[in-house]
């Protein structure tokens, strides 16, 4: 999850800011939509039992939803993405940038209005 103590700037994409297991669960999420469990398991070769844990994780954090489907007097869970990948980076950037400010203050605003003139 984004905890911004734990954030490897060394690292590359969502991983930077997810651990390996949940970048790629949200990558799969975000280009098919909502899956079951097993659908995420042939989709990413991730083992079912750390796609379980994960997807708990993701869920409590807010990143992922997961509802009950009763079909046939089975039990299954379906899971789809919280929020657009433009949406999760939006937060992202967001408390980066605010923790940025609040460390550095003028300093930091100088140079987002740095950054922003080279586009």
């Amino acid at each position: 999850m984004v905890k911004l103590d734990q954030i490897n700037l060394s690292k590359d994409g969502l991983t930077k800011f997810f651990s390996p297991i949940e970048a790629e669960i949200l990558r799969a999420l975000w280009n098919e939509g909502e899956m079951m469990t097993s659908e995420l398991t042939e989709k990413t070769s991730i083992p079912l039992t750390s796609i379980a844990g994960t997807l708990d994780r993701l869920v409590k954090a807010g990143y992922a939803t997961r509802r009950v489907e009763n079909i046939s007097g089975r039990v299954r869970y379906i899971y789809s993405p919280a929020a657009s990948e433009e949406e999760v980076a939006n937060e992202i950037t967001t408390k980066i940038l605010d923790n940025l400010v609040d460390a550095f203050g003028p300093v930091a605003l100088e140079n987002f209005s740095k950054y922003s003139d080279k586009k």
